[in-house]
């Protein structure tokens, strides 16, 4: 087990980390987005190798790689989401969805693991209410463009449009604690058949539910180890309580399911995927940084439980990219702007403080 100490600081880099990765590869092209997250999944891989051999090579659970896939699964439908009903709305869904599910499984000890002690209930209902507010609210603050470094340069994961008329409007909306951010530039506007908007919204309830259950296999496993007051599985005993073990097995999920999805793409594009040289190495530590707080998350998990961590990582990391926002990348700006980022603050306060009392 972590100590809540650990736990706490778990959770301040996942919120930190989480809400940085992208401003590495801010002014890189990223095409379709596939080629940057095969090479960003690589950095993912890279540290969870140098976590497994700090932690002394400890038994590799194969299990524990199905949070891994469905993580990478859900990270890929957010390009499809992105491209059928925005970013904007596309983030409220698959944000919601992941906060609620994983409060939901910690609270209710969903998928068979343990329920998670809280104290006052109440405040932890209340403060996941203000996290999924402070969402919603962050929905409306948008984003101008900074004058670019070049041409088409501007976006992290970047969803581009192949033309002028694929442009559906000129918003550009970025949200840090997804890992995904879009770029759409002035076109003519097209009405979304109903049908596309649907199909939108599914795929952006299912990427919150793999996003909310992905450290689902590996907290199995270190709940299920006959060992202390933890439930006996018995193909899981003696597996080892430390989350960092598991790390390596989760990022290897990761990336086979990346590479898997990246070599169906390159089928489908008929060995013509986008590519660019000039994204690998922006990406790869893109990756690096957003594992950092993935491994922060793992050792939030095993102190806090997930009703702490889930409403916090949902909502922290999107403050810290709205910072870069205002201050470094001057991209959100006016009054009306700055007036819905202090509402979208607060509310994040809020929760910080109704789930902190509410695990005392």
């Amino acid at each position: 087990m972590v100590s809540a100490l650990l736990g706490w600081v778990g959770i301040t880099m996942a919120v930190i980390f989480f809400g940085s990765n992208f401003t590495i590869v801010k002014k890189f092209d990223s095409g379709d987005g596939l080629f940057f997250q095969l090479w960003m999944c690589m950095g993912i891989w890279t540290v969870g190798l140098v976590v497994h051999l700090i932690q002394g090579s400890p038994k590799f659970w194969p299990f524990a790689m199905l949070g891994g896939v469905l993580w990478a699964i859900g990270n890929v439908l957010c390009v499809y989401i992105i491209q059928q009903i925005g970013m904007g709305l596309g983030l409220v869904i698959w944000g919601s969805t992941l906060m609620l599910t994983g409060w939901f499984t910690g609270f209710f000890g969903l998928f068979g693991l343990k329920k998670d002690e809280v104290s006052v209930v109440w405040l932890s209902i209340l403060g996941l209410t203000f996290a999924l507010a402070s969402l919603v609210t962050s929905f409306f603050v948008k984003v101008t463009h900074a004058p670019k470094a070049s041409p088409g340069s501007e976006g992290g994961f970047v969803v581009l449009p192949q033309n002028d008329n694929d442009l559906n409007h000129d918003d550009h909306l970025e949200a840090a604690d997804t890992k995904v951010s879009v770029q759409e530039g002035e076109g003519s506007k097209l009405v979304e058949p109903p049908k596309s908007k649907v199909r939108g919204i599914i795929a952006a309830l299912c990427a919150g539910f793999f996003f909310g259950i992905n450290f689902d296999p590996p907290t199995y496993i270190q709940q299920h180890n006959c060992e202390d007051d933890n439930r006996c599985d018995e193909q899981y005993r003696n597996a080892s309580s430390n989350p960092l073990d598991y790390v390596f097995a989760h990022f290897c999920g990761i990336i086979i399911m990346s590479m898997f999805i990246f070599f169906a793409y390159t089928i489908y594009k008929r060995n013509t995927p986008w590519v660019s040289p000039r994204i690998c190495l922006p990406a790869y530590l893109s990756g690096v940084v957003w594992a950092l707080g993935q491994v922060g998350w793992f050792m939030a998990n095993s102190s806090l439980g997930y009703t702490v961590t889930f409403p916090l990582a949902g909502v922290g990391p999107g403050i810290v990219g709205s910072i870069w926002s205002v201050f470094v990348f001057k991209e959100i700006r006016g009054l009306k702007n700055y007036l819905l980022l202090c509402g979208v603050f607060g509310l994040a306060i809020c929760t910080t403080i109704c789930i902190l009392v509410s695990k005392q």
